[in-house]
């Protein structure tokens, strides 16, 4: 059923298709019936006042609607009403000019008319089904009440009440899983995740969190450790190109103050915006112990020579398989080296240490086999922006290779202070891992499909035991003993 736009004295003209914000049609599974006894178009305008048909008496008018509902949905960003309703089943259906739609909130109230521009010559649809439309325009804001009306016109004659349904919805917050994604509610932080970390000094307090697009002004908020303590608000302004805030806030010999909450001031919300308490702490400075220094000192060195010893092992094997294949042989580098870089993404999951193993393993594929890189760590903020699930699917189309790390048989002391002195975001990469693993397996069962997959260890005595079973069907390398076939596979993406 196509639909034409019209001018009318009550008010300005609306053109009806799917890419304005006023849409009216019959529901999608009807829009194939074409036929002479079904309706042709449709003209909707506004129309905030009175009907012309109020004004007269009429010998004959249709019934009343038959079933009337509406719910949330988003689109492109913005949240409306999708407004549905069917008509009566009875002769005076041919009677029918018009229905009319109206909305309000809050004391304000706007209705759209449509009219039926060609007589109804059956009371149901081909397939016996009732007439049935909906409507998509009206837009919502959060934790509102609604009172939305339909009815048809011509009404009953003058001095009578219109037959009309009636339906009362409240639109819920900005946490709901629909208007989160709304336009509004993203610039008022439902997105966001400021991923806050905490380090409490004797002399002060070290607040880090990531700066949201849509907001410039932050308050950081401290308290005394008891309950009748008093506050401290710090601001913070950001320059509107910062990702990653790191604020020190200078405390007074005598304050014992910690970390209470961090407070967004969003230009939409001010001061209602939604509070964040939720942060990690990343260092409790102690009275300095000779012992326990020396013993810090040990595992630091310890992991930089494991880091060390995994970049040399790296190096080192390439240069045996150069100098095996010799240099001016096609060896399996070179289509990496010719050709247009690999993209390649990099899944790990908490067990895997971030800073010897994951930064490592990024460093040799950048610098050793030309590709690019993607490990979640380093969009903080895009993923923040898209949502975790829906970044790793972008990245799953960018990607020519998918990588998943397995844990190596480290040191257990050098693995746990690794992760608890450097990387600050074990918790976040577990999160991760578990997307990509729901996300990519469904790909595993396709053969098509499974060469863009890889499992990589840094250990002969535990590949793959740490992995869930699913990736074993993916094709498993061991580095440095499996390096001729890894390098070769990398490459097949543009041999």
């Amino acid at each position: 059923m196509g639909a034409k736009c019209s001018r009318s004295a009550a008010g300005s003209c609306y053109r009806v298709s799917f890419s304005q914000r006023a849409e009216i049609v019959r529901i999608p599974r009807y829009l194939n019936v074409r036929s002479n006894t079904n309706v042709k178009s449709i003209e909707c305008y506004e129309e905030n006042g009175p009907s012309i048909e109020l004004l007269k008496e009429h010998e004959f008018v249709p019934s009343d609607i038959s079933g009337l509902d509406a719910k949330i949905i988003e689109r492109r960003g913005k949240c409306n009403f999708n407004i549905t309703w069917s008509l009566g089943v009875d002769g005076s259906i041919i009677f029918l000019k018009a229905s009319k739609i109206c909305l309000q909130k809050e004391g304000s109230r706007s209705c759209i008319r449509c009219d039926y521009t060609e007589r109804f010559q059956n009371q149901t649809m081909l397939s016996g089904e009732k007439w049935q439309f909906y409507y998509i325009g009206f837009p919502v804001d959060e934790n509102n009440e609604y009172h939305i009306e339909v009815f048809n016109l011509p009404p009953p004659n003058p001095g009578l009440d219109p037959p009309k349904k009636h339906i009362k919805r409240f639109s819920p917050g900005c946490k709901d899983s629909v208007l989160k994604y709304c336009k509004t509610c993203i610039e008022k932080g439902s997105l966001w995740v400021p991923n806050i970390t905490v380090c409490h000094k004797k002399s002060e307090v070290v607040v880090n969190f990531t700066a949201s697009p849509f907001c410039s002004k932050y308050v950081i908020r401290l308290h005394e450790p008891d309950p009748s303590g008093d506050l401290y608000d710090h601001i913070v302004v950001t320059k509107g190109n910062d990702t990653r805030i790191s604020e020190k806030i200078l405390l007074t010999d005598q304050s014992s103050r910690t970390f209470k909450e961090l407070i967004p001031r969003f230009p939409l919300c001010e001061g209602h915006c939604p509070r964040h308490a939720e942060h990690q702490e990343l260092c409790t400075e102690e009275p300095t112990d000779v012992s326990t220094d020396f013993v810090g000192n040990y595992i630091i060195i310890c992991c930089l020579l494991a880091s060390l010893f995994l970049i040399v092992c790296m190096v080192a094997a390439l240069l045996h398989y150069k100098r095996k294949y010799g240099a001016g042989r096609n060896w399996a580098l070179s289509p990496l080296m010719q050709h247009i870089p690999a993209t390649i993404l990099v899944v790990y999951s908490q067990e895997v240490c971030f800073q010897h193993t994951v930064l490592a393993f990024a460093e040799f594929l950048h610098e050793c086999c030309h590709s690019t890189v993607i490990i979640d760590a380093w969009q903080k903020l895009r993923i923040a922006e898209m949502g975790p699930v829906q970044w790793l699917a972008t990245q799953k189309e960018i990607a020519d290779k998918i990588i998943f790390l397995s844990p190596n048989n480290a040191n257990p002391a050098c693995d746990s202070t690794c992760r608890t002195t450097v990387d600050s975001h074990s918790g976040n990469s577990e999160c991760m891992f578990k997307f990509a693993f729901n996300l990519f397996c469904s790909d595993w069962k396709n053969q098509s499909s499974l060469h863009k997959y890889m499992v990589v260890s840094f250990s002969e005595k535990n590949p793959t035991n740490s992995l869930p079973s699913p990736l074993n069907i993916c094709p498993k390398y061991v580095l440095m003993k499996d390096i001729d076939s890894f390098c070769r596979d990398l490459s097949e993406h543009k041999v």
